[in-house]
């Protein structure tokens, strides 16, 4: 139950300890003297039962445990042991240097029970938008994006490897538990099994289990049966990279650079107070999510007149929308698609009087035709030009250029739509050129997410538990930028009115 009535007005003989321990110029001092927190009751008065059950702790005392949490990286530990002897935590926390803190356990209830809605999320994001907009901080009508991975708790398995894992851990209890089953066991496949036999030898196990393991049985043994069992409902295991971590998927940074667990897709002004997030499974595109970010980013105050990202933001898609509402996208396209899908030194040569194409050896093509929808809205349409591959067959290029024995050889080149054509003449504008380099900011407002508050790697399991650890992470980002922020505005403020002075002397 909440306690929704008047606060009881606390009078401790310590409290003076804090004016005399704490530097005026403390960080959590300052935070607490001009950031408000009194959004977080009413925001999570619906989490509460409001006339049965013990009174529960403040939610605003919880809120601000967390929110230290994410600020240090701490574990719940190690957070209510610090915050049991640090007086500065005390203070932020509005506590009396006498009071006992929760018990760390009640972090975990909190978190599960009260802000597990992506709702409550994303009202907190907005208050911290909401708040620098009213301090008159943010000047900027230009965002920009882009997409940070964070790994995963748990480590990525194929589907063999993990179904394989399950069932040599489910014998090894039966050895130890219930020994007189191991007879009934079909024959256990080789190492290089495929995944069908797999999964045929481990559903004739858990039929034969099934009838003997009781409710009376150990726990675990019940559990790990259940969780193959689990696996196996609807081919479950073919839709899986982990069974500890079931929403992580594999991500590439590049082609050769993988990660398995996450990406935070992240808008942020050029004030550097971060608007919008989204957050998918490791293998999402980056550019799929740049409309819900500009939309997320209005919705939260900003006016959005420009958008700089990397190249995986320049889709058709996004540049059509961006015109329809008069956005400008400040990111370069995909040399594929504004070089025409040409490698570059690849020796193909685009004959303009002819209208064809030269092969490396010099030869002409023979022909041409055009592939693709006219109208497509996500592909372009390719010109794609024919060889003699009688000539290919007798040239030295054969087995680089032309594979034996293929029936033709072709060799396509995209063509631009008008949209892409647009962002082409835009790319190559002053304008343009001298907007792009502001792209580097969030770059390094994740590398401040990652090394300083944890953002590196999933504390929890689950993309709920991905969601939480990011949006706290970036609730701390905007605070500690609003902070800044201020310091700036006072510093300027004050040198503003010491030449003012000087000026009238």
């Amino acid at each position: 139950m909440l306690n929704t009535g008047h606060t009881q007005i606390k009078l401790s003989q310590y409290r003076c300890l804090y004016d005399l321990i704490i530097p005026k110029d403390n960080f959590l001092r300052k935070i607490k003297e001009n950031i408000d927190f009194s959004f977080v009751n009413p925001l999570l008065e619906k989490s509460y039962c409001k006339y049965y059950g013990r009174p529960a702790t403040e939610p605003e005392l919880m809120f601000k445990l967390l929110f230290l949490k994410r600020m240090y990286d701490l574990s719940d530990v190690e957070l209510i042991e610090r915050a049991s002897v640090d007086m500065s935590f005390k203070y932020f926390l509005d506590l009396d240097p006498e009071d006992k803190l929760v018990d760390d356990s009640l972090l975990t209830k909190f978190r599960r029970s009260r802000i597990n809605s992506e709702e409550i999320l994303e009202e907190m994001l907005t208050e911290t938008v909401r708040q620098a907009i009213e301090k008159r901080l943010i000047k900027s009508n230009s965002i920009i994006v882009d997409a940070t991975h964070t790994k995963s708790k748990g480590n990525s398995e194929t589907p063999t490897q993990m179904l394989r894992r399950l069932t040599k851990e489910l014998r090894k209890k039966i050895y130890a538990s219930k020994p007189e089953l191991a007879s009934q066991f079909p024959e256990k496949p080789s190492d290089t099994a495929t995944l069908e036999i797999e999964i045929t030898y481990a559903k004739e196990l858990v039929n034969v289990l099934e009838k003997n393991i009781t409710q009376n049985d150990n726990i675990k043994l019940q559990n790990k049966f259940n969780q193959v069992k689990d696996l196996l409902k609807n081919d479950k295991i073919k839709e899986i990279q982990s069974v500890v971590d079931e929403d992580a998927k594999l991500g590439y940074k590049s082609e050769t650079n993988s990660f398995f667990g996450y990406k935070n897709h992240i808008a942020m002004t050029e004030d550097r107070i971060i608007t919008a997030i989204e957050i998918t499974s490791g293998e999402a595109p980056d550019g799929k999510y740049l409309k819900n970010l500009i939309e997320k980013s209005k919705k939260n105050g900003i006016e959005v007149a420009e958008v700089l990202g990397d190249k995986a933001y320049a889709g058709k898609e996004n540049l059509e929308y961006a015109k329809e509402e008069a956005i400008k996208i400040i990111s370069r396209m995909n040399p594929v698609i504004s070089n025409g899908n040409r490698t570059g030194d690849d020796g193909f040569e685009y004959i303009k009087d002819a209208d064809m194409v030269k092969c490396p050896m010099g030869h002409l093509c023979i022909r041409k035709s055009r592939t693709g929808k006219k109208n497509g809205t996500t592909k372009n349409q390719a010109m794609k030009y024919y060889f003699d591959i009688e000539k290919c067959k007798e040239c030295k290029l054969m087995g680089q250029c032309y594979k034996k024995n293929a029936k033709s050889k072709t060799y396509s080149i995209s063509i631009l739509s008008d949209t892409h054509k647009e962002q082409k003449e835009f790319e190559e504008t002053e304008y343009f050129k001298e907007r792009i380099k502001q792209r580097y900011m969030i770059e390094a407002k994740n590398a401040e997410l990652k090394q300083a508050h944890g953002l590196d790697k999933c504390k929890y399991l689950g993309l709920s538990g991905m969601r939480m650890q990011t949006y706290f992470t970036v609730f701390v980002g905007n605070i500690k930028r609003i902070m800044r922020l201020m310091e700036l505005k006072m510093v300027s403020s004050s040198m503003f009115f010491y030449n003012l002075r000087y000026l009238y002397v």
